[in-house]
């Protein structure tokens, strides 16, 4: 009770801080359904995480295949993978919740530009404040409710993946037959290290189990019921746990708890590379957190995602790969991804399993309603 409390005493303040700096600062824009003669385009990407940076990498590539130059706004930490991994022309580095005055001069410093596109469903204050100070010919955004926004995107994709959304905004800057495959950053040192401690090993299963968040992250009771139902309809496969900063000693014990030899994990794993080339040289991924999803996308590896109870993300955020399965748990509240119905998800589970395995593929695995 007193989480939900706190949660709608901040829900409270966050709305008044909107409609003060919308009731100053935000005006009413003519729409437009086009753009054209675009040479400058800014993304707001300050909130940006490895998932859905992953998601939004074929953008820059395909804007600057037409000639226009890319920018984003990202924080320090996020900064080098938009400028070394994804290639964008300039990055303008800001803290995650900067004030008002650094907005100012951010605005300031990037200067005059043809597109702003700001790709989250709720525009804070901040991000109204900051789109009523930089100076945009136009403005791209999922929130139709703000009116600087001119090119409104939100009703016209909503029920799309954010790859989809991203197309559509491609298509209205007169970007046609976009490539939207995605660009997975990698590490060599991770490539060789992995590779060396899978020497010999047979086929397997990434399973992902851990996420900062607890509506997405697998209990034990969850992660165990899981590997047991990959050890029983995967005989030829091995499962791999992948670890997360901070529960390296969790994974490792989970390993010991099975007693199987044929579930493993990476010892030490170091950063994030570490588990990107697990799941780059594993037959499938089973996870719960869409980050690693995205990724395994991006790689051409199938997923089984488990998404806690909220249509709505899993329409922006399901795995795109043609044999994936994209699975909701069932409603709760909180929304939790451990309350599943396992006789459905096991019915779904064995079509998933029947599809990566060489007598019985070629048949797309069901995506889940």
């Amino acid at each position: 009770m007193p989480g939900a409390l706190t949660h709608r005493i901040r829900a409270w303040r966050d709305d008044t801080r909107r409609a003060i700096v919308s009731r100053f600062f935000d005006r009413e824009k003519p729409e437009v359904e086009r753009l054209e003669g675009l040479r400058r385009v800014l993304f707001v990407r300050w909130d940006a995480k490895w998932g859905d940076s992953v998601v939004f990498s074929f953008v820059p590539r395909e804007l600057q295949r037409h000639g226009i130059s890319v920018e984003v706004i990202a924080t320090s930490e996020m900064g080098p993978m938009f400028r070394d991994q994804f290639g964008v022309d300039a990055v303008h580095e800001t803290k995650k919740r900067p004030g008002y005055g650094e907005i100012r001069r951010l605005a300031r410093r990037i200067g005059p530009v043809d597109l702003v596109v700001f790709f989250s469903h709720l525009a804070n204050h901040r991000a109204v404040y900051l789109l009523s100070q930089l100076q945009a010919t136009h403005i791209a955004g999922l929130d139709d409710s703000v009116g600087l926004v001119d090119l409104k995107l939100g009703a016209a994709t909503r029920g799309k993946h954010f790859a989809e959304k991203y197309l559509s905004l491609l298509e209205r800057c007169g970007v046609q037959g976009a490539d939207t495959r995605y660009i997975v950053p990698r590490e060599e040192q991770s490539e060789k290290s992995v590779s060396a401690f899978l020497q010999g090993r047979r086929p397997f299963v990434c399973l992902n189990a851990y996420s900062k968040g607890s509506a997405r992250s697998l209990n034990l009771e969850t992660a165990k019921r899981l590997i047991e139902l990959l050890l029983n309809q995967l005989s030829e496969h091995d499962v791999c746990v992948l670890s997360a900063p901070g529960k390296q000693q969790e994974v490792e014990g989970l390993c010991r708890q099975m007693a199987d030899e044929r579930v493993f994990c990476l010892p030490e794993t170091q950063t994030i590379y570490d588990n990107i080339e697990l799941i780059a040289r594993a037959d499938a991924l089973v996870s719960g957190i869409t980050a690693t999803v995205h990724m395994a996308d991006g790689l051409g590896v199938p997923s089984f995602v488990l998404f806690p109870f909220d249509p709505a993300d899993r329409d922006d955020w399901h795995s795109r790969h043609p044999l994936s399965v994209n699975f909701l748990a069932e409603p709760s509240e909180p929304l939790d991804v451990n309350r599943l119905d396992w006789a459905r998800l096991e019915t779904e589970f064995c079509a998933f399993s029947a599809a990566l395995q060489p007598p019985h593929g070629g048949q797309a695995a069901a995506t889940s309603a």
